[in-house]
């Protein structure tokens, strides 16, 4: 089954520089957000550069719509990879706003805003990169806040049919040096060290071996209530999104199965 449509939103930097940041949760009611992850998968996506610490969001961009960091992104490049995929681009930061030629500034995260352009959406995809400015706690929260109210308000709204929208989440550190720990089942299935694993799937780009960023995952939420499988994952935190099915697999690796289900790639894998 292919979906009508899909929105991507990528909130950049609103975890901050301490793995699940308790305050940034606190009484923070998200139930919308809380619903999705709940009823939905989580995964991590690996940034695929391991060489350099400090954090390049165009390279992450370039990754999460599925090019190398050293190709040049052009939306005809794009369109010739995903079979002619029609996106509206929105964004904060401006220079991102070049690449596509249905690009749109964005100023806040505001309900109005998001649904006047997605209501006047032709494309067949909505990204939607935030990247936020600041790293007071205060901003952060009003972030997730206004996220989980435009959702529940538009995209979740009953009168959206639930086989329209495929909707996926990303979520990101303001920092690359965070090390995400393991669950305790995950834990609990580690090898002994005279065990010889072979090398995991995110091992591996175009047939060779590499080693990617482990720190400073992006967290990737997948949600269509009639289609996404669900796992262990039950609220909106950072404790929970590491117990998802999807596991870690490489950012870019990751748009590939969102333009399959668009049907905008053939069918790959298993």
């Amino acid at each position: 089954m292919s979906f009508k449509k899909s929105i991507l939103f990528w909130v950049d930097g609103v975890l901050n520089n301490t793995y699940n940041e308790k305050e940034l949760y606190d009484s923070l009611e998200l139930k919308t957000l809380d619903t999705i992850v709940s009823e939905g998968c989580v995964g991590q996506l690996l940034y695929s550069n391991n060489e350099n610490q400090e954090k390049y969001t165009e390279n992450e961009l370039k990754e999460l719509l599925g090019f190398n960091i050293n190709e040049t992104l052009t939306e005809s490049l794009f369109k010739e990879k995903y079979m002619n995929l029609k996106i509206k681009f929105i964004s904060n930061v401006e220079k991102e706003l070049n690449i596509f030629e249905n690009s749109v500034i964005l100023k806040e995260l505001n309900q109005e805003f998001f649904e006047k352009e997605i209501k006047e959406c032709s494309e067949d995809m909505i990204i939607v990169h935030y990247q936020c400015k600041s790293n007071q706690l205060k901003e952060r929260r009003e972030h997730l806040v206004n996220l989980d109210s435009f959702l529940s308000n538009s995209i979740l709204s009953p009168s959206i049919p639930n086989d329209y929208y495929l909707l996926n989440i990303i979520i990101g550190y303001n920092e690359t040096t965070i090390n995400v720990p393991l669950t305790e089942q995950q834990q609990s299935n580690i090898t002994p060290q005279w065990f010889s694993q072979p090398p995991k799937s995110f091992n591996f780009l175009n047939s060779n071996i590499i080693n990617p960023r482990m720190t400073s995952p992006l967290f990737t939420i997948e949600y269509n209530p009639t289609m996404t499988r669900k796992d262990y994952s039950c609220s909106f935190k950072e404790s929970e999104f590491i117990k998802g099915s999807n596991g870690k697999i490489l950012l870019i690796q990751h748009f590939r199965e969102v333009a399959f289900k668009l049907g905008k790639v053939p069918k790959y894998g298993a």
